[in-house]
């Protein structure tokens, strides 16, 4: 991984705690604002692509996957999980906890030769908000979920860096949205090469 992308992962984490005083925040307010952000970008997404948001899913895995990654990495001890593929469900069990995202997170991982399949399962999202006004929108499923992006980064580079990975290799993310409980799906597959499929 590039010197820059780590050292840009860095300096994102390193600034809410050294850079801004975060003393007289209320995290409570910060979270909610964060959350009506998130839904106004998603609800615009998703205006303007329409079927095309897998499209765009690509290109912010391209433009902030290995980000992504590296923030994974100070997160979680880059020295403790190396991106093997049997350490994939690990990495994104911790990575989604240890962010504050969600505790209750299951990892499905299904592979053969044919492809990788993963089948994320979240409850009590810290997006759970955004989640409910994009339901409430008539959306039933949404790949640019910031959820989604996260383990599809990490998918992507156990693709890339296990042995005999594929630099090339893709990803596709999709995001079902919770409609009858708390629980948010997020399914990943592997799409090997420049395959388009």
């Amino acid at each position: 991984m590039r010197r820059d992308i780590v050292e840009e992962a860095r300096d994102i984490l390193k600034s809410v705690g050294e850079r801004m005083d975060m003393s007289w925040r209320d995290v409570n307010k910060v979270t909610s604002l964060m959350n009506t952000l998130v839904a106004g970008y998603s609800i615009a997404l998703e205006k303007v692509l329409g079927n095309y948001a897998g499209a765009m899913t690509q290109l912010l895995l391209t433009e902030v996957g290995d980000v992504l990654s590296a923030m994974v990495d100070e997160i979680l001890g880059c020295e403790q999980l190396s991106y093997e593929s049997e350490n994939r469900t690990v990495l994104i069990e911790k990575a989604l906890k240890e962010l504050g995202i969600a505790k209750d997170v299951k990892v499905i991982s299904e592979t053969s030769d044919e492809h990788e399949k993963h089948k994320i399962l979240i409850k009590d999202s810290i997006f759970y908000p955004v989640h409910r006004i994009l339901v409430d929108r008539g959306l039933r499923e949404f790949p640019l979920s910031p959820e989604g992006l996260l383990c599809a980064a990490i998918a992507r580079r156990v693709l890339r860096e296990k042995k005999g990975g594929d630099v090339k290799s893709r990803v596709v993310v999709n995001t079902l949205l919770p409609v009858e409980d708390r629980t948010l799906i997020i399914e990943i597959k592997q799409v090997k090469g420049c395959s388009r499929t």
